[in-house]
């Protein structure tokens, strides 16, 4: 009887010392980060299309050819209702195969003061655009 008691309390003991032990919080997921000339192009290249003056030098391959004024002018007017753009976030790389090259590129949130817009974005080694997208949503994986 003696030792049935002790087993009690031994396991009453036990399960309160085990259930007063915090749960672990999980690592947060580090936030990405994008070399600047990155940044620096998405930016460069998110505003010129918004203003409707884009350089073509910028451009290599098909997009280089897509890239034509009618183009370039409704993609304008369509980035123009976002408003001003108040700041990039980098979302990290994408595999998009629609872009040459390996289909690599970096996704950015671009915040403007009436809305947002995805811009995917693949620079070659020498810093050229290889592959521009603007969406207003992101494509379900």
């Amino acid at each position: 009887m003696r030792n049935a008691r002790l087993a009690v309390v031994f396991a009453l003991f036990f399960a309160l010392g085990v259930a007063a032990k915090p749960t672990p919080t999980p690592a947060p997921t580090p936030t990405p980060v994008a070399a600047p000339r990155i940044v620096a192009a998405a930016r460069r290249e998110f505003l010129a299309w918004q203003l409707g003056s884009i350089d073509p030098t910028h451009y290599i391959g098909p997009l280089a050819v897509a890239a034509t004024p009618d183009r370039v002018k409704v993609t304008s007017i369509e980035l123009g209702h976002l408003g001003a753009l108040d700041h990039l976030v980098y979302l990290g790389l994408v595999r998009d195969g629609s872009f040459p090259g390996g289909g690599i590129a970096h996704l950015f949130r671009a915040i403007c003061s009436n809305g947002y817009v995805y811009e995917e974005i693949a620079l070659n080694k020498a810093g050229l655009v290889r592959g521009i997208l603007f969406r207003d949503t992101l494509k379900s994986q």
